[in-house]
């Protein structure tokens, strides 16, 4: 009986070496790698001492030089390149609408969201009036008294499904910086909205 369980225990062990080994030698594609870094990436925060905003980036994203009110975030491989970025512009009177269809005609929006003061935008990346190939962008404007609070992410097509983390990052972004919540337990955790 006991030599039955020995190598009842002996077969399980070597079944899962096998399968551990397997599972290391098999060769990930770039998105599983990206993935697999932002899934497990401490959330920076960094804050813009000219206008006062905040926004979160991956650990693992290096910042890019950048002009007063601007901030840049990127990630590159061979494949592709992921850009975070922070800044602001001026509203210049218009209404929320006005400023909405102004906006998504100059950055040739495909999808629009519209919120109380905020709207969010996105479709193909362009430069220079030309389409990047395999290329989009994902906005969130925020209006705060004269000015729009902007945080953008631009990416390859073909990451679109492993961003998931940094689309809700700028959905739920709020401009300043997020309070570190002191809860007891049984609160509710989800952050409240400003607006």
């Amino acid at each position: 009986m006991r030599r039955a369980i020995f190598t009842f225990i002996a077969i399980i062990i070597v079944a899962v070496s096998i399968d551990w080994i397997d599972a290391c030698s098999e060769e990930r594609t770039d998105e599983e790698i990206f993935k697999r870094n932002l899934t497990f990436a401490e959330m920076y925060e960094y804050k813009d001492s000219t206008y006062d905003f905040a926004i979160r980036y991956p650990s693992f994203f290096s910042q890019q030089p950048n002009g007063t009110g601007r901030a840049r975030f990127c990630y590159a491989d061979q494949w592709a390149t992921v850009v975070l970025e922070g800044y602001t512009l001026s509203n210049q009177g218009m209404s929320d609408k006005e400023a909405k269809d102004s906006l998504a005609h100059i950055l040739h929006a495909t999808k629009q969201k519209q919120g109380k003061y905020y709207f969010i935008l996105s479709g193909p990346q362009y430069e220079d009036g030309s389409p990047i190939e395999g290329y989009s962008y994902y906005a969130k404007f925020i209006r705060h008294d004269n000015r729009w609070f902007v945080y953008s992410m631009v990416y390859p097509d073909h990451y679109h499904d492993v961003l998931t983390r940094l689309f809700k990052e700028i959905d739920d972004w709020l401009i300043w910086e997020r309070p570190h919540l002191q809860l007891k337990q049984g609160e509710d955790q989800t952050p409240k909205d400003s607006f």
